[in-house]
């Protein structure tokens, strides 16, 4: 056993869960390692499992606490070393070169904020017994970590990590359950599983089930009884999506809960706000009759009372509408801006570090084994022996402070422009009314490409100025250079 010394102090928890903000999302940094060794490795037989471990129930406690979660995959894997490697430079991780999910290792701290100690268990190779690394809650404002070399509890002998997230605190317990697991892994890794990259299960004691991609479905607005009388009760339940989707839809189900039509398939209902694409959800009445052919609901007198119920719950579903989607449509930029922050400051790095080749070639390597090439640790040489850093083809017209992006709405002589540059506020402002912003916003990453391209003619602009020529060919230069980073 070794002790090493982490860069970490008092103030490490506040730093965790600024990145963090939900114990799903600390969850979340471990699954993101897993699919970047597996990444790393090349293969195409990923798999990631998360497995929940329950405490045995109590008589006191009928229902089951959550003790331990833990997330394997057959990625890349670790040796000692390079556990070592890990503690002593978290918050410079070698990830740098890669463009991989996780950023600057601080994830691996993200345990604190749901269990009281992390056991990471690794091997490079089937056949070699793991190592085991390990870090305690009670141990971080220390600034100290563990490496086991033979750990009797954890070890294991084949390729991959497993990290043990061990005596989940109280507090997280319910937000780490089954159900919520699966819907926001499947959601938050779709573009993943939708293209195989890896397969990825979920099990508590018993049951191992696959994570299927999720569609988002927005925030919940509305779940509530629809009382009717002497006829019963019916439910609604509504979600508000960040913007307009062509498939979205309200669907109306009967006895048992079958399916029975649209609800703007009514002529009651074919209008705002029963129409608008940015709400789906579904309305259940067990007494609705379908018709002969099935195609429709029965208009008899309790289908009528069923539509003056819901036409009085309109004014309330048209405010919420507005207020979610204001409300969501601002943290979503928010959210990007954070992004698109990240991959300025990141290309800035690497630009300045002179990376962007071996990012090209690590990205270009076509088969594991130039994967692995490129990624094979080296020992740094001698200060005298080190080749100079490659002068840069021209020098880079912006300094290393990124500049503040706001979405704003445009004054009418600029309603037109895409952006333009505040001298004020010395901020970019997106124009966030025009229609390839709208178009873009709707993916993450186009949208996190399309803000970088605008920071790129911005940042230039202020070097250029009106030399309109110099200006293209360093804007195809600048983003031919990024290009790997925007993948």
């Amino acid at each position: 056993m070794s002790r090493v010394s982490l860069k970490t102090g008092p103030g490490v928890f506040e730093v965790l869960a600024s990145v963090c903000h939900s114990h799903q999302e600390a969850l979340k940094q471990f699954v993101e390692n897993a699919a970047d060794a597996i990444q790393q490795l090349g293969t195409d037989e990923g798999r990631i499992s998360i497995q929940l471990q329950y405490e045995e129930p109590k008589e006191e406690l009928p229902t089951r606490a959550l003790k331990n979660v833990v997330i394997s995959d057959n990625g890349i894997g670790m040796r000692r070393k390079k556990m070592k490697h890990v503690l002593e430079h978290i918050g410079d991780s070698e990830k740098v070169q890669f463009a991989l999910q996780g950023e600057k290792g601080i994830g691996l701290l993200a345990f604190s904020l749901i269990a009281e100690e992390l056991h990471l268990a690794s091997s490079p190779k089937d056949g070699v017994a793991s190592s085991c690394l390990v870090i305690k809650r009670s141990w971080l404002k220390k600034g100290r970590g563990e490496i086991v070399e033979s750990c009797r509890r954890h070890i294991h002998s084949t390729r991959g990590t497993r990290a043990y997230l061990e005596n989940i605190l109280p507090e997280a317990a319910d937000k780490l359950s089954k159900e919520r697991l699966k819907e926001y892994l499947g959601r938050e890794f779709a573009s993943d599983l939708r293209r195989a990259l890896y397969a990825m299960t979920l099990s508590d004691d018993t049951v191992q089930e696959p994570v299927p991609p999720q569609r988002y479905r927005g925030i919940k607005a509305m779940a509530s009884p629809i009382p009717l009388g002497r006829a019963g009760s019916a439910s609604i339940e509504i979600h508000v999506l960040p913007w307009e989707m062509a498939d979205a839809n309200i669907s109306l189900y009967g006895r048992g809960g079958s399916r029975i039509c649209l609800l703007t398939d009514m002529d009651e209902f074919k209008f705002a706000p029963w129409n608008d694409k940015r709400i789906e959800g579904h309305v259940r009445f067990d007494d609705l009759k379908r018709t002969a052919d099935k195609a429709a609901v029965v208009q008899d007198e309790v289908y009528l009372k069923l539509v003056n119920e819901l036409h009085k719950l309109e004014p309330l579903i048209k405010k919420t509408i507005e207020d979610i989607s204001a409300e969501s449509r601002e943290r979503r930029y928010e959210l990007i801006m954070h992004k698109t922050s990240r991959l300025i400051d990141r290309f800035l790095r690497y630009r300045d570090k002179g990376l962007l080749e071996q990012l090209v070639a690590s990205t270009r390597a076509g088969s594991a084994e130039e994967r692995k090439s490129v990624t094979k640790e080296t020992v740094p040489a001698p200060e005298s022996e080190k080749p100079a850093k490659p002068k840069p083809k021209h020098p880079r017209p912006m300094d290393s402070r990124v500049p503040g992006i706001a979405f704003q709405a445009p004054p009418q002589e600029k309603s037109l422009a895409r952006s333009w540059f505040d001298t004020g506020s010395g901020a970019i402002c997106i124009n966030r009314e025009h229609p390839e912003f709208m178009l873009s916003q709707r993916e993450d990453t186009r949208c996190v490409r399309y803000l970088f391209s605008i920071w790129v003619k911005e940042s230039l602009l202020q070097e250029y100025g009106a030399d309109a020529e110099r200006l293209a060919d360093e804007m195809v230069g600048m983003l031919a250079e990024a290009e790997p980073l925007l993948w």
